[in-house]
């Protein structure tokens, strides 16, 4: 059931992508020959005028008049120009790129199903925000394609985990010092609905997969604060740490987003979004589109 509920967003969004992409109502433009047309009229007095020069010979003598048949054609041959026209992509519209600036939360709650304590990000000075480069591929449907490098500081304060499982043996709790952060690589696809003129709605999904890039230490507890009081944080820790070996070097998760854009004189583009991928995010963006 878990790796079901991780997997539905990506799988909706392959689909929405795929449904923007069925069926497309345009067509590859085709070369085309032009025809130059002629004036008959304007050749036949060109020719009148030639029958009219006058050479001077070498001798001083008047020249003659050239010779021109009078049933003589002198009309321009009908000239036939093959002009290639440039076809345009029939699915992509156009492209984009945009600098992100991500802030992540971790409701407490949540990780209240699996720790008796612990820490959480935005406490004891951990700033948890991030940045992303994005390459955003739009369509002629309504749909976009983002492609993203994102890095985001995924610290949580110092503080006591204690797994649930233990919660009647506070002596297992580890005070956890960790500075770690992921940079990783995204895919999404969002379904686009103009709301009035340059503003625009969309929602969609992906996954992304990244490093985890940092370390952590645990601490031991006190034995002997942790079994006299109920609220660990007033413990102190023991002087030896020991690296927390049980993170996984590479993660991923799938991606769940709703947003808001704003496009300025055709070209400038601001995004106000937020959602879910593995952790909650807002994220404002400015960005380019052309």
């Amino acid at each position: 059931m878990k790796h079901a509920l991780h997997t539905f967003p990506l799988i909706s969004a392959i689909l929405l992508f795929a449904a923007c992409l069925v069926f497309p109502d345009y067509a590859f433009a085709k070369p085309r020959i032009e025809l130059v047309d002629f004036d008959p009229d304007a050749d036949s007095q060109a020719a009148d005028a030639g029958s009219d020069d006058i050479s001077e010979g070498s001798d001083g003598n008047a020249g003659q008049a050239n010779d021109i048949q009078p049933d003589q054609d002198t009309r321009s041959p009908i000239t036939y120009i093959e002009q290639p026209v440039v076809a345009e992509n029939p699915y992509v519209k156009g492209h984009g790129f945009q600098l992100g600036l991500t802030f992540l939360g971790i409701p407490g709650y949540i990780l209240d199903n699996w720790f008796t304590t612990h820490g959480n990000v935005w406490e004891n000075g951990a700033v948890n925000m991030g940045y992303s480069f994005d390459y955003i591929l739009r369509f002629r449907r309504p749909c976009e394609m983002r492609f993203s490098l994102s890095w985001v500081n995924g610290q949580t304060g110092d503080a006591y985990w204690l797994d649930k499982f233990y919660a009647n043996r506070p002596q297992l709790a580890d005070y956890v010092v960790q500075n770690y952060s992921v940079i990783a690589l995204e895919v999404a696809a969002y379904h686009v609905i103009n709301i009035v003129d340059a503003f625009d709605f969309y929602y969609g999904g992906g996954g992304w997969i990244g490093a985890i890039v940092g370390d952590a230490k645990m601490y031991a507890i006190s034995s002997k604060c942790a079994t006299s009081t109920d609220d660990l944080s007033v413990c102190r820790h023991e002087p030896g740490a020991v690296p927390l070996t049980q993170m996984p070097p590479v993660m991923g998760f799938a991606i769940l987003t709703l947003g808001f854009k704003y496009t300025f004189a055709d070209l400038i583009t601001l995004r106000a979004e937020g959602g879910f991928k593995g952790y909650f995010f807002g994220q404002l963006g400015v960005g380019v589109e052309f």
